[in-house]
């Protein structure tokens, strides 16, 4: 492991080399402000101004990081830990507390979520999105429940697209490696009068993990059009779906190794948004997303009881949504943004919940305040209050101040309460093998009531940016009490099941954890060619659960380096996480990667065209999730034309 650590320090070394401050930034490059963030808060403000801690993924850091798969760009983020069960099963987690269902995360793409609350889990692989059509990723680090409701947790992830007017015309492309790596895009960019649209198809394959059955294909269609018919209004349609072939399970139980899931996601969304001054608007947003998986193994057989039913674990889900929000500034010192939303979700699993369709509504209202009383202040407050078909009705508040004393460092003291709700599954479950109209095995049931996860959080930021240098840190320490963790109890008594040992796996209110540490992230752009971001994380968790008290590295390590030599680009990134357990796994040891990307342009007439050519854990073999599922050095090749 040290000479892994040495080769990839020097291959740091080289890449930071080349990055000298060749091509010095212009005067105006110097005094550039600092990333705008809407996600914290809906109000557009900068991250020296925000209410909590904000990572923003750009475009060209997407680009440099040479990733196919959406999950894995959390990697930039500090403190976040990205495993692949196998190629279709992803799990994201921040600072630890997660088994492969990352059920604290919320995550939403342009305003809609795609958290699933039949799982409680984000099917990565599942959202009808093109990395190339992603303008930038906003992570709030920590709890932003004020903004975005229940399970915003841990952490939120706001993706949001590409207009439908970024870069005209025709874009092909292709790439081809190991791994049985094939991938292919078309995308189309047209207008017409006060109409734009965009049209992407992309087409996905790969054999994720070594030595394992988990052959994973997508192919998905996204459009988007924007309708402006006059200064005020702005229309924006959206639409898509995926269609995936993956073998193995995609919810983790697996009884064969002919398991095959065919799964669906597609979508439909309204965004309707009037600006009425410069400080005054409101908008309106009406979604629906509907998912379904059918997912198939050979029947069961027992030599005494004969075939064991279930035979699948199919499964569908659907989400309906109306949002309302107003953004409006009452004197010159205040910024206001209230929203109102109405949801109502659906989820039938009949082998998993029984025959009945679950189904339910939640309401909330929310409204964040910012007031700024002079340059170097900033106070913040916002809550969301929700009436939850399972949590019932929660009210979680956020109360935080900016103190800005001189140019270019800032400090942020911040407080804040978020609650996870049960899902369908954990409250729902009724998961058994049955013989004609005998009952064999009660493998999972949800007998409780349960009560809400709630997490209260306190956080000191510091934030520091020098233009001159081309610099910027983010230092963030943090304090976290997770109360009433759902987890599986000793065995539940059911009547007669053959089996006579009860409910296998039984959720309940179990557990406990106290959480603290500490992390940064840093940018520094040398000249205009370079770029540096790194970022580390220090963690350690409290709690009565081992598999808690193991679930965050005590140390995580991330960097991506990228140099413009005119033509030429190079890019590297250098990931290290520590020893930890994802909750529910066997340990997984101390790991680090080490990725390399070289591309060059091309300019044929009017046609663009990019070569690049990616390599992925050129240091060996390592694991993210347990021991035996290994992710192996691999490398592609892709080839992109614009005309």
């Amino acid at each position: 492991m040290l000479n892994r650590s040495l080769a990839g320090m020097a291959c740091m070394h080289t890449v930071l080399a080349c990055a000298a401050p060749a091509d010095p930034l212009s005067e105006m490059d110097y005094f550039s402000e600092q990333p705008v963030v809407l996600s914290a808060s809906r109000l557009s403000q900068p991250v020296n101004r925000a209410p909590a801690a904000v990572t923003v993924i750009t475009r060209e850091m997407i680009e440099a990081s040479g990733f196919r798969q959406l999950p894995d760009l959390l990697r930039l983020v500090p403190g976040f830990q990205v495993t692949w069960v196998r190629g279709n099963i992803q799990a994201v987690t921040y600072q630890g507390l997660s088994s492969i269902y990352s059920r604290r995360i919320q995550v939403l793409v342009d305003g809609r979520s795609v958290y699933n609350p039949a799982y409680g889990q984000v099917q990565w692989r599942g959202i009808p999105l093109a990395l190339d059509d992603i303008d930038r990723i906003e992570v709030v680090r920590g709890p932003n429940a004020a903004n975005d409701g229940v399970n915003a947790v841990q952490a939120s992830i706001h993706i949001y697209t590409r207009s439908a007017a970024d870069d005209p015309g025709w874009t092909a492309g292709a790439s081809v490696g190991s791994a049985k790596v094939r991938d292919g895009l078309l995308r189309h960019v047209g207008a017409s009068g006060d109409w734009q649209w965009r049209v992407t198809l992309n087409s996905r394959r790969d054999d994720w993990i070594k030595n394992q059955r988990d052959e994973a294909r997508d192919h998905l269609l996204d459009a988007r059009a924007e309708w402006r018919p006059n200064n005020r209004d702005a229309v924006t349609l959206q639409a898509g779906g995926v269609l995936g072939e993956w073998d193995n399970s995609s919810v983790g139980y697996t009884f064969s190794n002919q398991q095959t899931t065919d799964f669906f996601n597609g979508y439909v969304q309204a965004h309707w948004q009037r600006t009425l001054s410069a400080d005054n608007e409101w908008s309106l947003l009406v979604n629906h997303t509907v998912t379904r998986a059918d997912e198939t193994f050979p029947p069961l057989f027992n030599r005494r009881l004969g075939v064991l039913a279930p035979d699948n674990l199919n499964y569908w889900f659907s989400r309906s949504a109306l949002e309302f929000s107003w953004q409006a500034r009452p004197t010159e010192q205040l910024r206001t943004v209230w929203t109102a939303e109405a949801r109502r979700d659906r989820a039938w699993s009949a082998s998993l919940a029984g025959p009945d369709t679950h189904q339910g509504n939640m309401y909330r209202l929310s409204g964040n305040l910012e007031w700024s009383p002079s340059e170097e202040w900033v106070w913040h407050a916002g809550a969301m209050l929700e009436k939850h078909y399972y949590a019932g009705t929660r009210l979680s508040p956020r109360l935080a101040v900016n103190w800005l004393p001189v140019p270019g460092h800032s400090f942020r003291l911040g407080v804040s309460r978020a609650y996870r709700s049960p899902t369908f599954l954990e409250q729902e479950s009724d998961f058994k093998f049955t013989s004609g109209p005998f009952l064999v095995d009660q493998l999972m049931l949800s007998p409780f009531k349960l009560e809400p996860e709630r997490m209260d959080s306190a956080e000191l930021g510091y934030l520091y940016h020098q233009a001159t240098l081309g610099l910027d840190l983010d230092v963030r320490l943090f304090h976290n009490r997770l109360d009433d963790v759902i987890d599986f109890t000793t065995p539940y008594p059911v009547a007669g099941e053959l089996a006579r040992n009860g409910a296998d796996l039984t959720y309940a209110n179990l557990h406990q954890a106290r959480q603290w540490g500490g992390e940064y992230q840093l940018r520094w752009q040398p000249g205009k060619a370079s770029w540096v971001t790194l970022s580390q994380s220090w963690t350690r968790i409290r709690s009565d659960f081992q598999d808690m008290v193991d679930s965050a590295p005590a140390q995580t390590l991330s960097l991506l380096a990228s140099h413009d030599f005119g033509s030429l680009s190079g890019s590297v990134g250098y990931y290290r996480v520590g020893k930890m357990r994802w909750v529910g796994s066997s340990v997984t040891p101390a790991h680090d990667r080490l990725d390399l990307r070289l591309s060059r342009a091309f300019k044929f007439g009017q046609t663009r065209a990019d070569l690049a050519v990616v390599a992925q854990s050129i240091l060996g073999d390592y694991s993210e999730f347990d021991t035996d599922r290994l992710f192996e050095p691999r490398a592609y090749v892709s080839f992109t034309m614009h005309f």
